[in-house]
């Protein structure tokens, strides 16, 4: 099912977001801090999407949200994440399908300038889809012809 995916895909998202900005503070050798940052997509058939990182550094790159992978400007991050909750719906008169959660996240890795930086913190998605109807109903099989995904993320960054 096309929601269950977007679900997941947008976790995934929120955990590379976050490895992002771990990498951007350990690059600059800023003062360990909290980072908060911004993960959007609104293309439902592409993977990659893209992150903003604001705090101690401010750096911007692209993650892939179906497998956490970062890439910034000088390296990479591997994140892990722990959902702790999480809701689905669909709006059957208007196919509008929302799909939000939130939980934890890890960053456990980075390459190039982002090696040793670990971190930690909590993030939170919301994602829409609206597809066409077939028959009167809502076609949940099909990609959505028009979707938007954002995941905010916070927490204390080192390295």
């Amino acid at each position: 099912m096309k929601i269950k995916r977007t679900a997941a895909l947008l976790a995934a998202a929120a955990i590379a977001a976050l490895a992002a900005t771990a990498t951007a503070v350990a690059a600059t050798s800023t003062p360990a801090g909290i980072e908060h940052w911004t993960v959007e997509n609104t293309n439902p058939v592409s993977a990659t999407a893209v992150l903003i990182a604001r705090g101690p550094l401010t750096v911007g790159g692209t993650i892939n949200l179906q497998t956490g992978h970062v890439k910034l400007p000088g390296g990479t991050l591997t994140l892990s994440h722990q959902q702790s909750w999480g809701t689905q719906g669909e709006n059957p008169r208007t196919c509008l399908a929302t799909v939000t959660s939130s939980g934890t996240y890890k960053v456990s890795a980075g390459t190039g300038r982002y090696t040793g930086v670990h971190g930690h913190g909590t993030y939170s998605l919301t994602a829409y889809a609206i597809v066409k109807k077939v028959n009167g109903k809502c076609a949940t099989s099909v990609v959505p012809y028009a979707q938007t995904e954002q995941l905010t993320a916070t927490g204390p960054l080192t390295g």
